[in-house]
């Protein structure tokens, strides 16, 4: 059943739907990205996402 989910496309699930194994797969997943990410890039570092603020027309920050 591992290398059913490893190629599993669980891009049409929710969360909500997911097994407990889909979802420690999808982790596993993020988790490998991550990795790869940070390896080919030292010094980059993984933050939120700035918060979006609303645009008011006229208005100036």
């Amino acid at each position: 059943m591992g290398d059913d989910l490893r190629q599993a496309d669980l891009s049409s699930l929710t969360i909500n739907q997911m097994t407990k194994e889909q979802r420690a797969e999808l982790r596993r997943r993020f988790e490998e990205f991550v990795s790869a990410f940070t390896k080919h890039n030292p010094n980059a570092r993984i933050t939120a996402a700035p918060k979006v603020r609303k645009w008011v027309p006229g208005m100036k920050k």
